[in-house]
Formats: C-alpha cells, sequence, structure tokens
C-alpha cells in the first residue's frame, strides 16, 4: 500500500532499522568512557554520523544530532545569532518558512532584534535579487527552507547563498523536506534536518 504523507514522516528505513536495533543491543553505554561497553558505542555513533554527514554533504566533524528539526533548526539561529552579534541584529527569512523558522524570528524580535520578511512568487519562491536586497550591512543570520513543506516548491538556495557568501552573510537552510532526494546545492553555511522524514528514527 502507498503512502501519502512523506512530507510529514518517512517509513523508517530497513538499514536504519538495523542501525537503531544495533544501537539499542549494543550503543547503550557512554560513548565518551573508554570502558568496552562506551567504545562499542562510539564506534556506533562514529558511524551513524559518518552515514548522515554524507547525506547531508558536511564533513562529520561539523554534524551535530538533535532531538528534532524544530531543535536543530533554534540552535543553528541561536548559535548563530550569538557568534554574529557583533555585527548586529537584523535577519532575513523567506515569508514561507517554516513555524520554526518563523518562531524563532519572532523570539528574536522580541529581545530586540530585527527581522525581514522577503516575499514570494505565487508559486512559493522567493527571487534571488528580492532576497539579496533584503541583505545588509548589519544583518547577521539569512534563512531559507530548500523546499516549502505545503506546496512543495524548491527554493533557490544555491543563487541564494551565493549572493550571501557575496553579502558576508551565513545562511542557514531548512532541508528537512529535500534530503530524501539528495544533498542540497550550494554554498550554504547551516543546515538542518529532520531524519524521520527520510527514512530515520522519529526523535
Amino acid at each position: 500500500m502507498p503512502y501519502f504523507d512523506v512530507a510529514s514522516a518517512a517509513p523508517l528505513h530497513p538499514v536504519a532499522r538495523q542501525a537503531l536495533l544495533a544501537a539499542l543491543d549494543e550503543g547503550w553505554a557512554d560513548p565518551a568512557r573508554l570502558y568496552r561497553e562506551g567504545r562499542r558505542a562510539r564506534l556506533l555513533l562514529d558511524a551513524a554520523r559518518e552515514t548522515a554527514a554524507e547525506a547531508v554533504g558536511c564533513r562529520p566533524d561539523e554534524l551535530v544530532f538533535t532531538p528534532s528539526g524544530t531543535r536543530a533548526v533554534h540552535a543553528g539561529i541561536a548559535g548563530a545569532l550569538a557568534g554574529r552579534r557583533r555585527v548586529g541584529g537584523h535577519v532575513v527569512v523567506s515569508a514561507v518558512e517554516h513555524s520554526s523558522v518563523l518562531h524563532a524570528a519572532e523570539a528574536h524580535t522580541r529581545t530586540g532584534g530585527e527581522v525581514t520578511e522577503v516575499g514570494v512568487s505565487r508559486t512559493g519562491a522567493v527571487e534571488r535579487g528580492a532576497f539579496a536586497a533584503a541583505l545588509r550591512g548589519d544583518t547577521a543570520l539569512a534563512a531559507l527552507q530548500s523546499a516549502n513543506h505545503e506546496v512543495g516548491t524548491v527554493q533557490p538556495v544555491a543563487e541564494v547563498a551565493e549572493a550571501c557568501r557575496a553579502a558576508g552573510v551565513p545562511l542557514l537552510v531548512d532541508a528537512a523536506q529535500s534530503l530524501l532526494w539528495g544533498p542540497v546545492e550550494g554554498d550554504w553555511s547551516l543546515l538542518a534536518a529532520s531524519a524521520h522524514k527520510w527514512g530515520g528514527p522519529a526523535g
């Protein structure tokens, strides 16, 4: 029977199921410890990190596991803003971002930050020029989803990332809806995703 709600969650992939069962059976120990069970847990964790990093398109040491895609988005935004607070408090987002991004942006404004929402076309896509025009000297972070979670519009991430790079602004990409189909193209800085949408276990 076909499954029509993969936009919300995908069935657990057989390889992910094997890795999860191995982690439950043999990876219960603290992976930071040097005793045998800890070393075994560390091997399983490192293998999972390498596999996920390959799917995402980053180095294993650049990948951080979080309990959910929302937590990944919030951690990415908070970390980037903290690291760039000397630059300024301006954030640029598209008007059709996932609620996790929009809520984080709203919380940022309550602490004195400023947010610019870039509008989209009738098909739900941002235009590179409009996004680039919203970037300023005090822009600390920009955020753009790779694909829309409601209408499926694929955003021009590579073009927007190029504009952000030229302006010296890091781009956070919410790739929860697209990693199932392959790595996100472009020179993005941060990427958030949710494994249960592309065959991994729920957080």
